[in-house]
C-alpha cells in the first residue's frame, strides 16, 4: 500500500471516529431535552385524557346559608305632663328651674315627654299677664325644656289670648329654643308636616286638638291654624297617620272644669279617637285630675285614655285641688312588628309654695303631710286600671 492509500486510509478512520461521536452526543442531548420537559413529545394517550389527568378538578364550594334576620325587641316610655299655666305670681319670675329641680329626675326618666304648655310665653313683646289672658315669659320654655320635656302642644283654649301677633310670638319663641310642638301650626305645609316621632325602632305619631279658644279667633286669612276638636278631622288624621307610625296619641283639650270625672261630651269624642284608631289620648284642660280608662273597639282596638291629667305647674288657689296634678305614662313595646302597649301609670304631683315664697312642683308621695291631698286620694279619682306612685 502507497503512502497515499495510508494517508486516505487514516483519514477516513478519523472521519468515521468523529461521526460517532457526532451521533452519540445528539442522542445524549436529546434525552436531556426529553427529561427536562424542553421538548414537545407526541404521547399516545389522547390530550384530552392528558388534560384531565394533569390539571385537578375545582372544588365546589357550597354559599354560606344566609343569617336569620335578627327579631328586634324594643320598649320604651312615652309619657305627658299636665297643664303648664303661669298665674302672674309665676310669670314673673326669672328662672324656673327650681321649681322643677324636685321632679327633674323624674321628668327625665322617660324616652319622651309631652306637656300642655297652656299659657302663650310671649312675655317679650306683651306684658306679662294672667288670668284671663295670660301671656308668660319665653324662658318657661326653656325650662321644662332643660327639666325633660321634649314637645309641647299648644291646642288649648288660650293660644289665641295675645290676638294673632302673639300666635306668631309664640312660634317664634318655640323656634328660638327649638321646642317641638303640635295642635297649632304656622301654615298649611307646617300642619302637612306629620309629628312622627321616633324612638329607636318605635314610631309615635302626635296629634292634638282644643275644644276652642274662648271666643278669640284668628283672622280671615292668617296663616296660623289651630286644631279644633271635629269628628270628619280627628278621623281623617288618624288615618293619615297610622300609614307612617306604629302608635298613635292624642292630646284633646276638652270637658269642664275643675270636675273629676268625664262628662259625655269626653266620652263621646275618646268613642271617636277608639274607633278612628287612636292607641293612647291625654286629656287636658279641667284643672284637675280624671279618671284613666282602657277603652276597646268592637274590632278589638285598644286604646288607654287619661281624661285629665290636671295641672302640672299652676296656682289656681281658690280651688286647692287644682294643686294636684301628675304625668301619666305608657310602656311601648315593639316586638318584632308586634306593638303591645301596657303599664299605664300616673306620677302623682303636688304644687307647694315653700317657706322663701317660691312655688315648688314635688312628687306628692314626699309631700303627703305638706299637700292639699294624698295618693290615696289620687288613686280613688284615676281608679284601679292604673298604677299611681
Amino acid at each position: 500500500m502507497n503512502t497515499l492509500n495510508k494517508f486516505l486510509l487514516a483519514l477516513w478512520g478519523v472521519s468515521l471516529t468523529i461521526l460517532v461521536v457526532v451521533v452519540l452526543t445528539v442522542g445524549q442531548d436529546h434525552s436531556i431535552l426529553v427529561a427536562e420537559g424542553q421538548m414537545n413529545i407526541t404521547s399516545e394517550e389522547p390530550m384530552e385524557e392528558q388534560q384531565e389527568r394533569e390539571i385537578p378538578a375545582k372544588e365546589v364550594i357550597e354559599p354560606e346559608p344566609k343569617p336569620e334576620p335578627e327579631n328586634i325587641k324594643e320598649t320604651v316610655r312615652f309619657a305627658m305632663a299636665g297643664d303648664v299655666l303661669l298665674h302672674l305670681r309665676l310669670a314673673q319670675y326669672k328662672d324656673f328651674a327650681s321649681s322643677f329641680a324636685a321632679v327633674t329626675p323624674i321628668m327625665q326618666s322617660y324616652d319622651y315627654l309631652i306637656a300642655n304648655q297652656e299659657s302663650p310665653p310671649v312675655g317679650n313683646k306683651y306684658a306679662l299677664s294672667g288670668f284671663p289672658q295670660f301671656s308668660s315669659p319665653p324662658h318657661i320654655i326653656r325650662d321644662i325644656q332643660n327639666a325633660g320635656v321634649d314637645m309641647v302642644t299648644i291646642a288649648n283654649n288660650h293660644i289665641v289670648d295675645k290676638g294673632e301677633g302673639g300666635v306668631r310670638t309664640f312660634f317664634e319663641n318655640l323656634d328660638e329654643y327649638k321646642m317641638p310642638y303640635v295642635g297649632a301650626y304656622k301654615n298649611q305645609e307646617d300642619l302637612s308636616t306629620h309629628r312622627i316621632i321616633e324612638i329607636g325602632s318605635i314610631k309615635i305619631g302626635m296629634l292634638a286638638y282644643t275644644y276652642g279658644t274662648n271666643g278669640l279667633y284668628l283672622p280671615k286669612g292668617s296663616p296660623f291654624i289651630i286644631n279644633y276638636i271635629d269628628e270628619a278631622k280627628i278621623k281623617a288624621d288618624i288615618d293619615a297617620l297610622k300609614q307612617e307610625a306604629d302608635v298613635v296619641a292624642v292630646s284633646i283639650h276638652w270637658g269642664p272644669e275643675y270636675v273629676y270625672s268625664e262628662n259625655d261630651y269626653q266620652k263621646h269624642y275618646a268613642s271617636v279617637l277608639n274607633e278612628a284608631g287612636a292607641h293612647i289620648v291625654f286629656g287636658t284642660h279641667p284643672h284637675v285630675l280624671q279618671p284613666y280608662k282602657k277603652l276597646v273597639s268592637g274590632q278589638g282596638h285598644e286604646t288607654h285614655v287619661f281624661y285629665s291629667l290636671g295641672n302640672f305647674f299652676s296656682t289656681i288657689l281658690t280651688v286647692p285641688n287644682t294643686m294636684i296634678g301628675g304625668i301619666a305614662s305608657l310602656e311601648i313595646t315593639k316586638d318584632d312588628e308586634h306593638i303591645s302597649i301596657q303599664h299605664p301609670e300616673l306620677r302623682a304631683t303636688s304644687v307647694l309654695k315653700d317657706a322663701d315664697g317660691i312655688y315648688r312642683v314635688y312628687p306628692l308621695k314626699d309631700v303627703e303631710q305638706r299637700s292639699v291631698q294624698n295618693l290615696k286620694w289620687v288613686k280613688k279619682i284615676m281608679g284601679e286600671d292604673v298604677a299611681v306612685y
